[in-house]
């Protein structure tokens, strides 16, 4: 399949913060979204739910601040976090679960246009 591109300033999944007793993810909302977005653009891509072992590859895209002297953003959001949502918004959508994912590639760069470039590839049953 052809990689595909999800416009967008990436939401990481983070960890959780319990409100009168209940898990709530910092930014919920925007996870949400962030997440249906990944979903409807892999669908729209023509992914569907494969059986088997699955290889991810992103690359996330920032906009590099007008101050920022750094050749990487390597400053937070942190990748594993950025990876976690990625993963939770194709579930369903190109794999059943993301246990299948046996691989995972994944970058942060700077550009142009804030998103993620995602490829998902199949490995074998």
């Amino acid at each position: 399949m052809d990689s595909f591109f999800v416009k967008g300033r990436p939401v990481p999944q983070g960890s959780l913060k319990f409100i009168h007793g209940r898990p709530i993810h910092a930014r919920a909302t925007d996870l949400a979204v962030w997440r249906a977005d990944i979903a409807r653009n892999a669908e729209l891509s023509g992914y569907r739910p494969v059986d088997g072992a699955v290889k991810v590859s992103c690359e996330f895209i920032y906009i590099k601040p007008k101050t920022s002297s750094r050749s990487m953003p390597w400053v937070k959001p942190d990748l594993d976090k950025l990876i976690r949502a990625v993963l939770d918004g194709l579930t369903g959508v190109a794999y059943v679960d993301d246990a299948q994912v046996t691989l995972i590639s994944a970058s942060k760069s700077y550009g142009s246009v804030e998103g993620v470039w995602i490829t998902i590839e199949q490995l074998g049953t």
